[in-house]
């Protein structure tokens, strides 16, 4: 395999060398509303901004966002609020923020402080992640969820906040945990020990609550590399002509992917459903569109463009590929990081390869109840639409003299 991408544009190498600077950290667990000043009454949202009323999952979890925050005492209420403007729901990605599937953020949550070390990336934000309960991300109704967002922003956070600045670089943990059967997207096993391990050593009590909450939570570190993704694709953001994309996500109705060259600017196209394994009493047309900011894992090159590393994953979602990991990262990816020395992973998504492969890339993706009431049904594989990637580059495309 090419170690570099020679096909690549110099604007777009350069901002992959400004990417593979970063060297992401988990610096502190603080609420949200102290990290990012919002418009009152403000909620984020996954992918990009909303074009029509928000689907029923993310529905669900603004209005358990809502009761949380103490703006209603009802669910009704919360309804009303939503429905009327009073709360507004904004793009995560817009403030350098990630949620995952259907969840949303607000002012109250404890968020996951993720700073470049190098001083290359911004500050990036990714709420705790709910564990196998009844977590936010599903977008269920019922008071079962509420509880555990208050659990899981009270109790849960106030045990680990002490010792989360003694994990260890992120990229040290995403590098090993690929190396021992991760993808770090559809599976983080590897990363979530090595978190417990990092806040054991710290002095986060082994029989605790919190410890035995992380012991069960395979997926936990999902959201923590996340926010180190967003930290790692921003730094690579106004390199002019660059063709690196540094954002791609779903809001249950649209995806939509920004590139290095026009930060801050959408390009969206309609979602179709990730395709995979549906959970018996269960069918296709149950499922809702792609939603999520995971796909910044991907976005990165992790996830589904590095299923070689996860044996487990390939197992479970490889027959959903449109080709193998080792072919798609080949066409697609520009270069091995240079501080993962394990794995060798090849990071950094080139519009441009995309069409000169006519191969969106793939994104591993948790399907979700299009009706808000069984939160996830299955699991399986995305492809981005084609779209975006070509009115991305014809925007950036030189204009013609007049």
């Amino acid at each position: 395999m090419n170690p570099i991408d020679t096909a690549a544009r110099p604007a777009t190498l350069a901002a992959w060398r400004r990417l593979a600077q970063v060297r992401p950290r988990l610096a502190a667990l603080r609420p949200l509303g102290d990290c990012v000043r919002l418009p009152a009454r403000t909620l984020l949202h996954a992918g990009p901004p909303l074009a029509r009323p928000p689907c029923a999952p993310m529905l669900n979890s603004a209005v358990q966002a809502v009761l949380f925050e103490g703006w209603a005492d009802t669910p009704e209420a919360a309804h009303a609020l939503i429905a009327d403007g009073s709360v507004r729901l904004a793009a995560a990605q817009d403030h350098d923020c990630v949620v995952p599937l259907a969840s949303v953020l607000s002012p109250g949550q404890q968020v996951q402080v993720v700073q470049d070390a190098s001083g290359m990336g911004r500050t990036a934000y990714a709420p705790l992640n709910g564990g196998s309960g009844p977590a936010l991300r599903l977008g269920l109704p019922g008071p079962q969820v509420l509880a555990h967002l208050r659990w899981l922003n009270g109790p849960f956070a106030h045990a680990v906040r002490g010792v989360v600045p003694a994990t260890r670089p992120l990229l040290s943990i995403a590098d090993l945990a690929l190396h021992q059967g991760d993808d770090c997207h559809g599976r983080t096993a590897a990363g979530s020990r090595a978190l417990l391990e990092d806040w054991r050593a710290a002095g986060l009590a082994a029989d605790g609550e919190a410890a035995r909450f992380l012991a069960d939570s395979p997926s936990f570190f999902l959201n923590l590399w996340m926010a180190a993704a967003k930290c790692m694709l921003s730094a690579a953001e106004g390199v002019a002509g660059s063709t690196l994309v540094t954002a791609m996500a779903g809001n249950g109705s649209q995806t939509g992917i920004q590139l290095a060259g026009l930060p801050g600017r959408w390009f969206t196209a309609a979602a179709a459903a990730p395709v995979g394994r549906i959970e018996p009493g269960r069918d296709v047309g149950d499922a809702l569109p792609a939603i999520g900011d995971s796909a910044l894992v991907e976005t990165l090159g992790f996830g589904a463009l590095a299923m070689q590393y996860a044996p487990a994953q390939r197992e479970a979602l490889g027959a959903y590929m449109p080709d193998t990991p080792e072919r798609l990262c080949a066409r697609l990816l520009l270069a091995p990081h240079p501080a993962c020395t394990v794995s060798h992973v090849r990071v950094g998504l080139d519009a441009e390869a995309v069409l000169r492969h006519a191969q969106p890339p793939v994104v591993a993706l948790g399907i979700l109840d299009r009706k808000g009431m069984h939160g996830r049904i299955g699991g399986g594989i995305w492809q981005a639409p084609i779209a975006p990637f070509q009115a991305a580059l014809a925007a950036l495309a030189p204009q013609p003299a007049p």
